[in-house]
């Protein structure tokens, strides 16, 4: 909640120290903050019931959260009159083949290297200062706990058992790291899909790659699974 909170703060205060540029107010992640925040004080009881009843809740408030964003941008656009971002859209309907535009400012960016799709030497280049195999590794191996630990959390159905357990099991996944899993991830994507914002990625690469070599946990982690953890060997 303090995430969100925190990004709509910096985001209206950019809106303010910009000359209160209407643009921001009426971007998508003003938007999803607020329905983020509104979808959980309508959900409360996430966690409650077994797999299935979480998932089907899980799904529900994802499908919730994406609704109220579309419908509050949409509404924020019509208050303020803001058409200065419907460029961008057409840009990306046009992109990713889902009907030609004759808007300017899209087919500008269309006839741009810099926002097609990320080429295939970016990943040569990358494993030839060795960073693409570092991450790769990291990636696979919090990426493997992730799913682990994400399935154990929506099977457990009583949390005072989970947490009586959770010294048992082999695989465990800080907040952090997880929060940090799914940033990369979504970069990564963003960087293949346009190759101009690869700068996010591989910024976030170097930092994802050394985090998982320098980390404890993630050290505690191989051991754990080849059977030859002790606290002195990590």
């Amino acid at each position: 909640t303090w995430l969100y909170i925190i990004q709509i703060s910096g985001l209206l205060l950019v809106c303010v120290l910009q000359f209160f540029n209407s643009m921001i107010l009426g971007s998508l992640l003003i938007s999803f903050n607020v329905s983020v925040l509104i979808a959980r004080t309508i959900q409360k009881n996430l966690k409650k019931g077994g797999l299935l009843n979480r998932l089907g809740k899980l799904i529900l408030h994802v499908l919730l959260v994406l609704c109220l964003t579309l419908l509050i941008n949409k509404f924020i656009k019509k208050i303020l009159n803001l058409e200065s971002d419907e460029h961008i859209f057409k840009f990306l309907k046009a992109k990713f083949g889902f009907g030609a535009t004759r808007d300017f400012d899209a087919n500008l960016y269309l006839c741009e290297e810099a926002f097609g799709l990320l080429p295939l030497n970016t990943f040569s280049r990358l494993s030839s200062t060795l960073l693409f195999y570092a991450y790769g590794f990291v990636l696979f191996l919090l990426t493997v706990a992730a799913v682990i630990v994400a399935f154990r959390n929506l099977s457990g159905s009583n949390q005072v058992q989970l947490k009586e357990k959770m010294e048992e099991y082999t695989v465990t996944l800080k907040p952090d790291a997880a929060y940090s899993l799914v940033h990369t991830v979504l970069f990564g994507c963003l960087a293949l899909s346009t190759m101009r914002m690869k700068y996010l990625w591989t910024s976030h690469m170097c930092v994802f790659a050394s985090f998982g070599l320098c980390s404890t946990e993630v050290w505690k982690l191989i051991l754990k699974c080849l059977h030859l953890y002790t606290s002195q060997r990590v």
